[in-house]
């Protein structure tokens, strides 16, 4: 994990070890996809909760909150007995963005990602570029994606090397990958941005991780 030429809080690049399985989505949670889960069952209108400023069925949810993604989350997990619905942590999404790539990172380019160059002033369609190498997209650029960590500058210095979670309390949560109105250079497996919990942003959107249960 981590950057040698990044910001400081990329640093140190370290090694970490993922001990425990886990699937992460293929694509960035859809409009469409937030719209089926949380809309009200009991509203007779049936009209779509959707926050999104750049509309589109299969484009990203973005403009919503970490905090809101947790009662997402919650729905998902009342929906299926195998599963546990959750946002990744830091670790297991840079594992999943670098998809075993060896030296160097990962980084927004036309043909893997929507980024201020090319996007156009908004977002796009979920798949439409390049996947990566494990088959998954947009992992870099159209939206950024929340994670599960609350934020530390210094968290590299000292996270342990097996299964990190991040601190155990903070202000901010983390989002990952840049997105349609950042430079190139901000859409890599390692760069970090972060905010209060509670806020939302037209570029930031999310993609679910899921473990077995039991």
């Amino acid at each position: 994990m981590g950057s040698r030429d990044g910001n400081a809080d990329e640093q140190p690049v370290h090694r970490v070890r993922i001990s425990r399985p886990f699937e992460l989505g293929k694509y960035e949670v859809t409009q469409e996809q937030w719209d089926i889960v949380m809309r009200d069952p009991h509203e007779r209108s049936g009209a779509p909760v959707n926050p999104s400023k750049s509309r589109g069925r299969g484009q990203p949810v973005e403009y919503v909150s970490w905090e809101e993604v947790q009662v997402f989350l919650k729905r998902m997990n009342a929906r299926d007995e195998k599963h546990v619905y959750l946002l990744p942590t830091e670790a297991q999404w840079e594992y999943a963005c670098r998809a075993g790539m060896a030296g160097g990172e990962p980084s927004g380019n036309p043909d893997n990602a929507w980024f201020e160059r090319n996007a156009g002033g908004q977002t796009h369609p979920v798949g439409q570029k390049m996947p990566n190498a494990w088959g998954m997209y947009d992992m870099l650029g159209n939206v950024a994606e929340w994670v599960n960590d609350w934020f530390d500058r210094e968290y590299y210095q000292e996270s342990p090397a097996e299964n990190p979670h991040g601190p155990e309390t903070g202000s901010y949560r983390v989002y990952r990958g840049g997105c349609w109105f950042d430079p190139a250079p901000n859409c890599r497996a390692s760069y970090r941005g972060f905010d209060f919990p509670s806020s939302q942003f037209y570029n930031v959107g999310f993609r679910l991780a899921r473990t077995l249960k039991g």
